[in-house]
């Protein structure tokens, strides 16, 4: 058995994919960094993204933009990287490579090294949400497109999401340049809620077990992405249980290639989605009165705990707490 893998501090990495606005929200990221270190985030506002901007950007007019867009991307960097977060950006460069505008994006990432150099700052860049499941080119004309990224930003790192939620997705080739890799088996059954252990194998079985079978064939170290989401509908997908968060956590710890766990998401946004994200602050009034208050709390509380683990000293065993150290509430 590997050393590294008896290593309690090997899960390395405690975050979200935070769906407000870095610039509105100091405050809760400061309180979030108590036991969180890595934030994935939008270099541009997600309500300022116009079908506009998404054109100038797929002809390679960025230049066309108001400016006040790239001093808000370079705000945003500089807030979580005074916050001391592993920042993961993410940014709306989907036309380019869709549509295989190869020109225009080396034209467009020349534009952002001289009007954002921020960027360079970054520790990696999240370039494709779910390709498996959202149409991509093949890896090699990916693998140009990250080249090219890593020409501009040699010091930035390379990283997206794969959901691999059916049998079929096992075949997926992911891009050979990726730093690192993430998967998100989100637990999306609305069936079961006594969180039995037949509740936790149908989990596995629905979801887990195909996202794990093919991220440990790929040659490279992964991020464990659990949902902390819910619908603003009420006939939408439920917010899951702090036991749901906790069986994340227990099934990371198994994983060797695996050096952190991520949730998706932290905060609320008007989207087509309709789903809401977990806050510390609790629930948005607008159109949330069935919100789970509660659950909100437990599970904050619970990714708290959690991130205490993942930081705490290293033990010999294997799990991140030291013998006869108290029990904690939840873990």
């Amino acid at each position: 058995m590997q050393k590294d893998y008896l290593d309690g501090n090997r899960l390395k990495y405690h975050g979200y994919f935070y769906k407000n606005d870095v610039l509105k929200n100091k405050k809760e990221l400061k309180e979030i960094r108590k036991f969180a270190n890595m934030m994935v985030f939008s270099l541009a506002q997600h309500d300022a993204i116009t079908t506009n901007m998404v054109t100038d950007i797929m002809n390679g007019d960025m230049d066309k933009l108001d400016p006040k867009i790239f001093d808000g991307m370079t705000k945003r960097i500089e807030i979580l990287e005074s916050m001391d977060y592993i920042t993961v950006a993410e940014a709306p460069f989907w036309p380019l490579i869709r549509f295989d505008k190869f020109e225009n994006y080396k034209k467009t990432l020349r534009f952002l090294k001289k009007r954002v150099p921020q960027m360079a700052k970054l520790d990696y860049f999240y370039f494709w949400d779910e390709p498996d499941i959202n149409y991509i080119p093949g890896p090699k004309v990916m693998e140009k497109y990250i080249a090219e990224f890593k020409r501009v930003f040699p010091k930035v790192k390379v990283t997206t999401c794969y959901a691999i939620a059916k049998e079929r997705f096992l075949d997926v080739v992911p891009p050979r340049n990726y730093d690192l890799l993430m998967i998100d088996p989100y637990f999306l059954s609305n069936k079961t809620r006594a969180h039995t252990a037949l509740d936790f194998e149908i989990f596995y079985r629905e979801r887990l077990a195909l996202a794990l079978a093919w991220v440990n064939e790929q040659d490279k170290p992964f991020l464990l992405v659990g949902d902390a989401f819910g619908s603003i509908t009420k006939k939408g997908k439920l917010f899951p249980t702090p036991d749901i968060s906790l069986w994340y956590y227990m099934i990371a710890l198994t994983q060797p290639k695996c050096v952190g766990l991520l949730w998706f998401q932290y905060g609320y946004l008007k989207t087509q989605e309709k789903i809401s994200g977990v806050t510390i602050g609790g629930s948005p009034k607008e159109g949330m009165s069935h919100f789970p208050v509660r659950t909100n709390k437990e599970l904050i509380k619970v990714h708290r705990e959690i991130g205490e683990r993942i930081f705490g000293k290293p033990s010999p065993i294997g799990v991140p707490f030291e013998i006869g150290e108290p029990k904690c509430s939840v873990l």
